[in-house]
C-alpha cells in the first residue's frame, strides 16, 4: 500500500517535531544531575536573615557631639537623634529617650560603671548603634543592685534594635543578670567583644545576628538566646561570620526560631547542652565545635 505524502501532511509532521523539540528544551525532568531546591533562609556570601541598613554599617563619627563622661556628676540622658562620641571614666547611667529616632553612640576608651540598673539603658528609640572606635578599649559594667528595673535587667538594655559595629574592644559585665539584652534584634557586626554575665550573655528577643569580629561569652545561664517566634524570621539566630566562643551554665545557644551557622567558627562548652532550637537547623560542617 502506498502512503500518499501531501503538503498538509508535511506541515503537520514539521509542527509535531517542532513541538517535541521545544518541550524537551524547556521541560527539565528530575535526575541525579539536576540542581536541588535551595534551603529556605539566607544563602550566599554576605546575605543574612536580617536586613542591614546604612545606620547599622556606619562607623564614622563625623561631626558628632563630644561628651567627656569624666565631667558628668549625674546620670546622662540623650533625647535627640545624632552621633555622640563618648570618652572618659564615669560612674552613672547613659539613657536614651529618643522616640523613633536613630542614635549613634561612638565609644572611645570609655569606662562606665552604673551605680544602679543598666549602664546603658535605651528606653525608646528607632534604632541604637554602638561603634567601638578603632584601637580603643571600652569597659561597661552594671550594678549588682537594681531598683524599679521593669525587667530592664542587663548591663546594656535596649527596647529597640541594637547594633554593635567597629573594630575596637569591649568588655561588658552583667553583674545583675544579662550582659546584653534587646527586646527586638541584636546585631554584632564587628569588634573584639568579651561578655560575662550572671544571666544570659546576649538575649535578642526577636533575633540575633553575628557576622564579624571576635565574641567571647561566659554566662551562668545561656550564651545566646532568643524568645519570640513567627513571621519575618522572628526568633532566628544567624551566625554568619567571626570567631565565637561560648561557655555557659545552661545551653550555649537557645533559639526560639531557626538557627544558621555558616562562614564562622563557633566553640561551645555548656552544662545542659550545646543547642536548644525550636525551629530548623542549618549548620555548615566544621563551623560548630563542642568542647
Amino acid at each position: 500500500m502506498k502512503i500518499q505524502i501531501t503538503f498538509p501532511r508535511i506541515c503537520a509532521l514539521a509542527m509535531t517535531c517542532c513541538f517535541l523539540f521545544l518541550t524537551r528544551a524547556f521541560l527539565v525532568l528530575p535526575s541525579e544531575s539536576s540542581p536541588s531546591i535551595p534551603e529556605p533562609g539566607p544563602s550566599g556570601e554576605g546575605q543574612t536573615s536580617f536586613p542591614l541598613t546604612k545606620a547599622d554599617l556606619n562607623t564614622d563619627p563625623g561631626s558628632g557631639s563630644m561628651i567627656d563622661l569624666s565631667q558628668l556628676s549625674d546620670d546622662y540622658t540623650i533625647t535627640q537623634a545624632g552621633t555622640y562620641i563618648l570618652t572618659g571614666e564615669y560612674n552613672g547611667q547613659i539613657s536614651v529617650d529618643a522616640e523613633e529616632q536613630i542614635v549613634h553612640l561612638y565609644l572611645k576608651d570609655v569606662s562606665i560603671h552604673s551605680r544602679s540598673g543598666p549602664a546603658i539603658l535605651v528606653n525608646s528609640a528607632g534604632k541604637v548603634v554602638i561603634t567601638l572606635a578603632e584601637g580603643t578599649d571600652n569597659i561597661i559594667r552594671d550594678s549588682a543592685h537594681y531598683r524599679g528595673s521593669d525587667n530592664q535587667d542587663a548591663s546594656i538594655y535596649s527596647s529597640c534594635d541594637l547594633t554593635i559595629n567597629g573594630s575596637g574592644a569591649l568588655s561588658l559585665y552583667g553583674y545583675y543578670n544579662d550582659a546584653l539584652h534587646s527586646r527586638d534584634t541584636v546585631k554584632i557586626l564587628g569588634g573584639d567583644i568579651f561578655l560575662q554575665s550572671s544571666g544570659h550573655g546576649i538575649q535578642g528577643n526577636d533575633g540575633i545576628l553575628i557576622s564579624a569580629g571576635s565574641l567571647r561569652i561566659e554566662s551562668k545561664k545561656s550564651g545566646l538566646r532568643t524568645t519570640k517566634s513567627g513571621k519575618d524570621d522572628r526568633g532566628t539566630i544567624d551566625l554568619c561570620g567571626g570567631q565565637i566562643s561560648v561557655i555557659a551554665g545552661e545551653y550555649s545557644i537557645v533559639s526560639s526560631g531557626d538557627l544558621y551557622v555558616r562562614n564562622c567558627s563557633v566553640r561551645t562548652d555548656s552544662v545542659l547542652g550545646q543547642l536548644d532550637v525550636a525551629g530548623s537547623r542549618f549548620l555548615t560542617a566544621g563551623c560548630l565545635e563542642d568542647e
